[in-house]
């Protein structure tokens, strides 16, 4: 299975996990780099992917006062990339460099552009934001094609940081829950109990009554996964977290949802 998700490169004096304007790039938030300076790069995602980046750098902006660049991997085959700066400047393009419109979805919709104009945008970007990007390794990363490599949803954000002059990363932040353990695993995930939840209360919104449909009314362990889903992600990268009472609510939901004939308790993560 490819690689889908979106990167978000900021700088900020708190973790981008605990700032509250990152939800609108997503709130599965898997890994977080430490670059130094305050600067963080964080992989996350959400259930209606991509998010419209757009709305999402310009509230991160105004909350935070920070630049923000923010990239969604679409698989192996492309990437849609957004930027903004604390003065309003924004950017859209896409890597690869293409003449002709991406089939693909990405919020904005990039227009065509030549690898020449994405240089000079990430070059102004980096400026903008204080960063003295290195024009040689800016170029490389947008004139490289990286379809066909299996790998590169990971790769190429990972490749920018240094072409815009920050640190390479390192090991990514540790976090204090384990998503792939019990009874995370049973709850996140796309065959997680809040993915089933989320896929029911999509279902019902295209019903013309709610109580129509395969899965019937909404019941109440649907809106405590939904809920608890999201409180796991927000905490899994805060040291004082605590997991005891996450565990305790995790479990009494496994129990509510093993009453339910139509709910699947998996034990692993997918």
């Amino acid at each position: 299975m490819g690689f889908f998700g979106t990167f978000v490169l900021a700088r900020s004096d708190r973790l981008l996990v605990d700032e509250e304007a990152t939800l609108g790039f997503g709130y599965q938030h898997e890994h977080l780099y430490e670059l130094g300076g305050g600067w963080q790069l964080l992989e996350t995602r959400g259930i209606l992917d991509p998010q419209d980046f757009a709305a999402a750098s310009e509230q991160f902006v105004a909350a935070t006062g920070a630049g923000v660049l923010a990239a969604y991997v679409h698989d192996g085959d492309c990437m849609g990339v957004h930027g903004q700066t604390r003065d309003g400047w924004t950017t859209t393009f896409h890597l690869p460099v293409d003449g002709a419109p991406c089939p693909y979805r990405h919020r904005p919709q990039p227009a065509p552009r030549t690898t020449e104009a994405v240089v000079a945008d990430l070059e102004q970007w980096a400026g903008a934001v204080g960063l003295t990007a290195v024009s040689e390794q800016i170029q490389a990363v947008a004139a490289y094609d990286y379809r066909g490599n299996s790998g590169w949803g990971h790769v190429l954000p990972l490749d920018l940081l240094p072409a815009l002059g920050l640190p390479e990363a390192d090991e990514p932040s540790p976090t204090v829950i384990d998503l792939e353990q019990l009874p995370w695993c049973a709850i996140v995930g796309f065959s997680g109990l809040a993915r089933q939840a989320w896929d029911r209360r999509s279902d019902r919104a295209h019903r013309s009554a709610p109580g129509l449909g395969f899965f019937g009314r909404e019941r109440e362990w649907e809106r405590v996964a939904i809920a608890l889903e999201a409180d796991i992600w927000a905490a899994r990268h805060r040291q004082n977290t605590d997991v005891t009472t996450l565990r305790e609510r995790a479990e009494q939901l496994l129990e509510a949802c093993r009453k339910d004939k139509k709910a699947r308790v998996y034990r692993w993560r997918s």
